[in-house]
């Protein structure tokens, strides 16, 4: 028996996305404060009465101990305490929706290991601001977050000119369109010398809402329901364009189908490759 003792850490952390594994276990992962990604199993969290059940709940913010091996994939996750669940005062289907796609774009669309610490940070805030956010500003926060989260990756779109004659668009105009390959809004003069198949009207009102949203002190105002499903098209069209890895988290396309009359699941949209 070796007498060496086995590295462990302790981080809080943010519980991105768990699956489980054999017959009362679960994989998680996770994104920490001090150790970056990492992914852990839990042995037995599934049992009601697991201490470690609590601790791989999606969008929860925990402190947890979990081995640190570089020689493992799967690390052991000894313990922790939640510090912070979003949904234990309202568990609405919009809250939990856009908490789980918010964690699965995360999972899927990791910066490089020096952006990490800032996504940590982003995924932190998030779920406490969600934690006290009223019912109906899940939607424009979750929009600020997919801002903020292209501001992280370096591929944030332009909103403040036009990104083909770089003219400032301060003033309200006619004619803008968001050109989701292009990288950003396009002045009405340069949208209709050009053949951007993939760009979108962008009336002014719209444009104004997503510049609130966009930046390190964004506006979190409440959305009509036309505005935020304009809005939340335009992102996953830019998303699906721009960060590789992303698809339309399983979340928000169950609220799409689930409701009627949702506010802010985008609908399906043009892949890539039809929008260019």
């Amino acid at each position: 028996m070796s007498v060496i003792a086995k590295p462990v850490a302790a981080s809080r952390a943010v519980v991105l996305r768990t699956w489980p594994a054999g017959e009362s276990s679960v994989v998680a992962s996770l994104l920490s404060e001090l150790h970056g990604y990492v992914r852990v199993i839990a042995k037995g969290a599934r049992g009601a009465r697991s201490a470690l059940r609590p601790l791989v709940q999606p969008g929860r913010l925990v402190d947890v101990e979990f081995g640190l091996r570089p020689d493992r994939e799967l690390q052991y996750l000894k313990g922790g305490q939640l510090s912070l669940d979003p949904l234990l005062v309202t568990n609405s289907l919009e809250r939990t929706a856009y908490l789980l796609s918010a964690m699965e774009i995360v999972d899927r669309c990791r910066p490089s290991d020096a952006g990490e610490a800032r996504l940590f940070e982003l995924c932190r805030r998030f779920v406490e601001v969600l934690s006290s956010t009223d019912a109906g500003g899940e939607a424009p926060l979750f929009y600020a977050f997919e801002l903020a989260l292209l501001r992280v990756q370096g591929t944030e779109p332009v909103l403040d000119r036009c990104v083909v004659c770089d003219d400032n668009l301060d003033e309200p105009r006619a004619g803008l369109r968001f050109a989701v390959g292009g990288g950003g809004v396009m002045c009405g003069q340069c949208a209709a010398g050009a053949a951007h198949h993939e760009a979108r009207p962008l009336g002014a009102d719209l444009l104004s809402r997503m510049r609130a949203l966009a930046g390190p002190s964004a506006t979190i105002d409440a959305l009509s329901r036309r505005s935020s499903r304009e809005m939340g098209i335009l992102l996953h069209l830019f998303l699906s364009y721009h960060l590789p890895g992303y698809r339309l988290p399983a979340s928000l396309d169950l609220l799409r189908a689930g409701r009627a009359t949702d506010i802010g699941a985008p609908e399906p949209a043009p892949s890539k490759d039809e929008a260019s």
